[in-house]
């Protein structure tokens, strides 16, 4: 017998059965730290003594270290209590990253969209997009370049980044269809389809100060540079060095005056999440937020208030971060609020593996790193 409607309703269950599908979500810090020992690590905090691009919550302005250190002692705001919980936070990273690297491989994504940016290694204040998606057929990931006489902190950096030369596979069909799609819905994206070497230039750090705007100005050797941290991270450290097909998106978190605001960048991850829904192949997809939450100054009121957002699906909080929070690398918090736009008519829940907050000197600086995932 032939009921009425019962061709329509095949019709729509064989569309959904042929349209792509997000099965998992993913967020990760990718800290230098998580690949170093953490006798190491009052090693490395001694780069923060001269680092320019420390910026302060709430007001975000940057303070130089001797600044911050008197400024908040004189308050009684420094966490600092000395390298003792390191070894404990250490254990605390390898647990989280092989829950997420467990994840993420027992999935088996037929793509993996990566939401990140770029720091200083394609994009230069001679061409810094807003947004921006990788699309070529596959894309290099070549390890950093160590130098004759680098210390054992240098080079197990550098390896964290990526350790064998590869030619990663790239969802490039999706790309072109990501792109089309992202465009026809009032998001404007630049794209990029092979790599031309050397890379390098400059980029200004313009923070605010309290008397004005950061002078800071670093500038990168002409270099052969392959796919940037954050997504070499994912590779590296998810996927074991056996990536799936990725597809590589950024967002210019870091470098003002033309940072996505939180609205814009759960606006792109919700058209991300809608685009997928509209790809005509039954694609398995995983979406993964690289980079984050705050550092290089610990802020845990905004890092808490984001995983609680997410956790919650608070659209409102989401879209609403502000942007005084937000300068620095804290920036990379929006590659989560993008992967927070895609799930939200998603039925996935967002479950926080770990989120350790790191203060290893006196000024706060450190990081709060964060690992959670969507299942």
């Amino acid at each position: 017998m032939c009921y009425p409607g019962a061709s329509n309703s095949l019709s729509i269950m064989q569309m959904y059965d042929i349209m792509g599908k997000i099965v998992l979500g993913i967020g990760t810090s990718h800290t230098p730290l998580l690949s170093l020992p953490p006798e190491m690590w009052p090693e490395y905090a001694k780069g923060d003594e001269r680092n320019p691009e420390l910026s302060f919550p709430p007001h975000g302005y940057v303070m130089s270290f001797p600044q911050a250190v008197e400024t908040l002692q004189a308050e009684g705001k420094s966490k600092y209590i000395g390298p003792e919980p390191f070894e404990e936070q250490s254990a605390r990273f390898t647990k989280a990253l092989d829950t997420l690297a467990g994840t993420l491989q027992e999935a088996e994504p037929d793509i993996t969209v990566i939401i990140s940016d770029d720091q200083d290694e394609w994009f230069y204040e001679h061409n810094m997009p807003r947004f921006a998606v990788y699309w070529g057929k596959n894309v290099p990931l070549i390890p950093r370049s160590i130098i004759d006489g680098a210390s054992q902190m240098a080079t197990l950096i550098a390896r964290g980044y990526g350790d064998v030369p590869l030619d990663v596979p790239v969802a490039s069909r999706f790309g072109r269809h990501l792109l089309e799609y992202l465009c026809d819905h009032d998001i404007d994206v630049a794209h990029i389809t092979h790599v031309q070497q050397p890379y390098g230039g400059k980029v200004a750090r313009r923070y605010p100060t309290p008397d004005g705007e950061l002078n800071s100005v670093r500038e990168t050797r002409m270099h052969d540079q392959g796919l940037p941290h954050g997504f070499a991270f994912i590779v590296k450290r998810l996927f074991n060095n056996q990536p799936r097909p990725i597809l590589p998106v950024f967002q210019n978190t870091c470098y003002p005056p033309n940072q996505p605001s939180a609205r814009r960048s759960y606006q792109l991850g919700k058209t991300i999440a809608e685009a997928i829904k509209a790809w005509d192949e039954p694609a398995r997809v995983a979406v993964v937020a690289s980079g984050g939450l705050s550092h290089f100054v610990v802020d845990e009121e905004l890092d808490r208030k984001l995983l609680g957002a997410l956790a919650s699906k608070d659209t409102q909080t989401l879209q609403t971060l502000p942007k005084e929070r937000l300068y620095s690398a804290t920036s990379e918090s929006l590659n989560w609020v993008a992967v927070g736009g895609a799930m939200e008519k998603e039925p996935l829940k967002f479950q926080l593996v770990d989120y350790v907050p790191v203060y290893r000197t006196p000024a706060n600086t450190g990081g709060g790193w964060a690992f959670g995932r969507w299942m």
